[in-house]
């Protein structure tokens, strides 16, 4: 049984590979530290192998999850003159054993993350180098029984890395092992039978990605870019309107929680990744961006017939300031006040319980993030977004009111500028 959050992660993976550009890259770091040079994107991919381990209590028997085997898409970037590197990778299918018994499968399964590695000695071709990191994944757990009905359960798990790259000619072969030091999360084996699981605790991959540069173009043309800003800045061309999608995800930092004991076997709501399409307008010379952003996702939990569904929609209003350029890393922060409806509804063997519960509210909340921009006249940046709402309450199925405040992120955002693509086009 795959899960719907599945098959968004699929789709973002793919859809990863068909937006970003090829540019002709090559190892422009070594020669100089300029803006230009200080971040490279890549894209690849890498197989992920989970041997078996952990321990899962099913039907009064301790058994090891199965081995497992996940071909992902990568998608992220060296900075720094090849010091830190940022990734996200998104799994497009799992290979492995399901069955526990004669009536019995399980799923288990990692499902994208996001990872920041840092390489003691920089990049360079055909040198072998060390890393060490540290990883957030999202991992779900899926059982499907016929006598018992199904269970899922959806873990935000933290990790550490460490491996080897080797690179030459634009690409980077890279070997991983992760480790995810606290390994026990609660579970249950029937409605009312509480215990303690173990995960897999280690995680290889083994991948090859590709690098590309968009920016050593601008380097180039320093004197002219510059002459051509002082232009378009006294003509007032350089403001313009964006528009704005991403892959992001949200986590609850607060969840509904009930006392029924039937109620309590349902998981904690953890997190769900979901589309994020953005609409603004860049007001150029005072570093401020205006917009409104827009989430929709659902959340479902199933426990054994009781099925638990969350949908949220958020409009923001969003402004935030560019604090400072420290070579095309860009940093901002702002205000985000969200417009926010919710409906939560319970299911019982496919029949719906009660009402569905809508809740409405106005949310303030924070956000923050930064661009990566090379030039004043980019016509389109890659962009990180994180947002903290601390306020958000729901009417849950129980009737009372529950606290679901939310931290979202998004890794890479395509921003475009369309009116200034149009303008500098014709400048030049």
């Amino acid at each position: 049984m795959r899960n719907e959050s599945m098959r968004k992660q699929q789709i973002f993976g793919l859809v990863v590979l068909v937006l970003l550009p090829g540019w002709a890259w090559s190892q422009v770091y070594m020669e100089a530290k300029t803006q230009h040079r200080f971040a490279q994107t890549y894209f690849g991919v890498n197989v992920q192998y989970v041997p078996a381990g952990g321990e899962l209590l099913w039907k009064g028997e301790r058994r090891a999850f199965p081995a497992i085997a996940a071909p992902r898409v990568t998608v992220g970037g060296l900075h720094f003159w090849g010091k830190v590197d940022f990734n996200m990778n998104f799994p497009l299918h799992y290979f492995g054993q399901k069955a526990l018994d004669a009536t019995s499968e399980v799923e288990y399964y990692p499902g994208a993350d996001l990872s920041a590695r840092f390489y003691p000695w920089r990049m360079e071709y055909r040198k072998v180098r060390p890393y060490v990191g540290a990883s957030f994944n999202d991992m779900t757990l899926e059982i499907s029984d016929t006598d018992r009905g199904d269970r899922q359960d959806l873990f935000v798990t933290s990790s550490l890395v460490g491996g080897f790259s080797y690179a030459d000619r634009g690409w980077q072969v890279n070997a991983e092992v992760m480790w995810m030091p606290q390994t026990e999360r609660p579970f249950y084996a029937d409605h009312t039978t509480p215990y303690t699981l173990r995960l897999p605790s280690t995680y290889v991959s083994v991948g090859v990605v590709k690098y590309f540069d968009g920016t050593l173009h601008e380097e180039r043309r320093l004197a002219q870019t510059a002459e051509l800003e002082k232009k378009l800045l006294k003509e007032r061309k350089l403001n313009s309107i964006s528009l704005a999608i991403a892959p992001s995800g949200t986590y609850f930092l607060k969840a509904p929680q009930y006392q029924d004991p039937v109620r309590q076997s349902v998981a904690r709501h953890k997190g769900n990744f979901n589309w994020e399409l953005g609409v603004g307008y860049l007001f150029h010379e005072a570093d401020m961006h205006l917009g409104l952003a827009y989430r929709g996702y659902s959340s479902r939990l199933e426990s054994y017939g009781v099925e638990h569904i969350i949908r949220r929609q958020s409009l923001a209003l969003e402004a935030f300031w560019f604090l400072w350029d420290f070579n095309g890393f860009r940093p901002y922060v702002g205000p985000s006040i969200g417009l926010e409806r919710w409906a939560t509804g319970e299911f019982v063997d496919d029949v719906q319980v009660g009402d569905t519960q809508r809740t409405r509210m106005i949310s303030p909340g924070i956000l923050f993030g930064w661009d990566i921009v090379a030039s004043p006249l980019e016509t389109w940046v890659l962009r990180t977004n994180l947002r903290y709402y601390p306020f958000q309450e729901i009417v849950n199925i129980e009737g009372s009111r529950s606290r679901v405040d939310q931290f979202e992120f998004n890794f890479i955002e395509l921003v475009v500028y369309p009116q200034r693509w149009y303008h500098i086009g014709r400048a030049r």
